[in-house]
């Protein structure tokens, strides 16, 4: 049977291939070469831009091959710097990138340690060029968190309750030596199992351990953490999703749930979600240049405060309740402001802040189920020293006498709880200082008690924020945001972190969810359309 024959290994080529050849014309490569070279890398930040030709020692490498390689390696699910350099000398898209160029590790693993700030803001290009190409939306942002493991093990890592553990597992180590040498002492003889000498420099050992420990637990205290990883101090142990514990950071993208491209990655150390919204959010915003947009998260980020601030920062919040309600009631001081026909219709949050502050919903906020209203309520007042009003038990016993001189007669004899209830039913009504929030003042004295000092109340106005979350937003979520953690973790093994400290790590996440973006950029108008697109663009910084 006649099968097919390759090349000779030595037959001798008389027109050899150009390496362009080598690539095809709708090669992804051919996008991230015109990516790079799209880019200003100067003022991104990249080092060893410009270089004096009289310095001795042979040219370096450029930053644009080096970036190019990189980003290409993560496309291709390739991040180490070894393997890399492999793919230099192997992988011809790697060769048509670089010219054939062949850097060591060594400098590989270097420029994405040099480059952190610059790297993770290629991404933030690579996002506005496709907010300004129409391919990523920034009306709504879909946030979520996924815990990725860090580069430092469970064994270094300690808790407080690990270390409270191991230094009994030390005492009681000790003083089980110390019965063996008192035993042998009384017999004159050595232990079956160690000499007196053994015995001590064992117990000194667990001493030292001892030492270690409580100088741990000092330092945790000092800085006011919990626990402490030695090889990634900024990792934390967390729960995972299989609920099993692991050092790990919770990493925070916010997803475009129309192109379900990421445009925004915050690498952070809080072991759940709570309050994240917020920040990650305003970031965001910041960082993209968005005035107003609406988050939507699960059920973790349920936290009225943050979602409080998001609401003064212009971000609305869709957080389903765990509790099943169908909105939230969010509480602000009352600030009087004459709102003008500009700031109800500004994107600013100063004047967003200023609107529900004086109880108006902006104009941004209208039909995004945002209800504003001004109510009037008790608040508590807090007075100082001597001034503190109090209720004063009679001789007899069978009254109190209220800080301005109303009296409250005896009611009932609370026996289960060993209190009197004394009751003035008309004492409120001419009274100006309220300390009480009930319709008549009710005071209870435990049997012993002779004076109770009270709370003094005032009426003031409180701006009350019905926020009621968009239940279409929140049930399509899943479909949004789990789709790009799922394609990084398992499609391109990106589950673990390789780098150290929350900065690193972020140039490293960066990278794989640009390779990611710019897969579905592709997916989405081609690699042709989208090196006509990348063409006909100016980057700005």
């Amino acid at each position: 049977m006649i099968y097919l024959e390759g090349l000779d290994r030595f037959q001798l080529i008389l027109f050899p291939n150009m390496l362009n050849d080598l690539v095809a014309e709708n090669n992804p490569v051919r996008v991230i070469d015109i990516f790079i070279n799209q880019l200003d890398l100067a003022v991104l930040g990249f080092k060893n831009i410009i270089l004096d030709k009289t310095s001795p020692g042979a040219p370096c490498y450029s930053p644009e091959s080096l970036l190019k390689l990189y980003v290409f390696g993560y496309f291709k699910k390739v991040r180490s710097s070894r393997k890399l350099m492999e793919m230099c000398r192997t992988n011809i898209e790697a060769m048509w990138l670089l010219g054939r160029l062949t850097p060591d590790f060594r400098t590989i693993s270097d420029f994405r340690k040099d480059n952190v700030e610059a790297i993770k803001k290629v991404f933030k290009m690579f996002t506005r060029i496709c907010i300004e190409l129409g391919l990523y939306s920034t009306e709504v942002g879909v946030q979520d968190g996924s815990k990725f493991r860090a580069d430092n093990s469970k064994d270094n890592n300690v808790t407080e309750s690990k270390l409270e553990k191991k230094m009994k597992i030390a005492e009681e180590r000790i003083n089980k030596y110390l019965e063996e040498m008192e035993k042998s002492d009384k017999e004159e003889s050595d232990s079956p199992k160690y000499t007196k000498e053994q015995i001590q420099e064992k117990i000194e050992k667990l001493m030292e351990k001892k030492e270690e420990y409580n100088a741990l637990l000092k330092e945790m205290k000092e800085d006011g953490v919990t626990q402490i990883s030695s090889t990634d101090p900024e990792s934390r142990l967390m729960k995972t999703a299989n609920g099993g514990f692991d050092v790990c950071y919770n990493v925070q993208i916010v997803a475009d749930p129309v192109s379900h491209m990421v445009g925004f990655v915050e690498v952070t150390n809080h072991c759940n979600d709570l309050g994240l919204m917020s920040p990650v959010m305003t970031a965001m915003k910041d960082e993209l240049g968005i005035d107003v947009i609406e988050g939507v998260g699960d059920k973790g980020y349920e936290d009225k405060a943050d979602m409080l601030e998001c609401l003064l920062n212009g971000i609305i919040p869709h957080v389903p309740s765990k509790s099943g309600a169908e909105s939230y009631e969010l509480e602000l001081e009352y600030h009087e402001a004459n709102i003008t026909v500009e700031m109800l219709d500004s994107t600013k949050p100063e004047d967003i802040k200023a609107c529900l502050e004086s109880g108006v919903v902006p104009n941004v906020y209208k039909d995004k189920g945002v209800e504003v209203s001004i109510n009037e309520v008790d608040q508590e007042v807090i007075v100082d020293g001597d001034e503190q009003p109090c209720f004063t038990l009679n001789e007899a016993g069978t009254a109190v006498i209220c800080p301005n001189g109303s009296m409250l007669n005896k009611a009932s004899i609370l026996h289960g709880k060993g209190k009197t209830r004394f009751v003035g039913r008309a004492a409120c009504a001419a009274c100006q200082d309220k300390c009480t929030t009930s319709a008549f003042k009710q005071v209870d004295l435990k049997n012993s008690q002779t004076v109770l000092y009270g709370k003094k109340f005032e009426r003031v106005k409180r701006v009350k924020i019905k926020l009621k979350p968009d239940k279409s937003k929140t049930r399509n979520r899943k479909t949004v945001v789990e789709h790009p953690f799922g394609t990084i973790k398992r499609w391109n093994d990106g589950y673990y972190t390789l780098l150290r400290g929350k900065e690193k790590v972020g140039a490293d996440l960066s990278l794989l969810f640009l390779g990611y973006n710019l897969k579905r950029a592709i997916n989405m108008v081609s690699v042709q359309g989208l090196i006509e697109k990348l063409m006909g663009i100016k980057v700005a910084i």
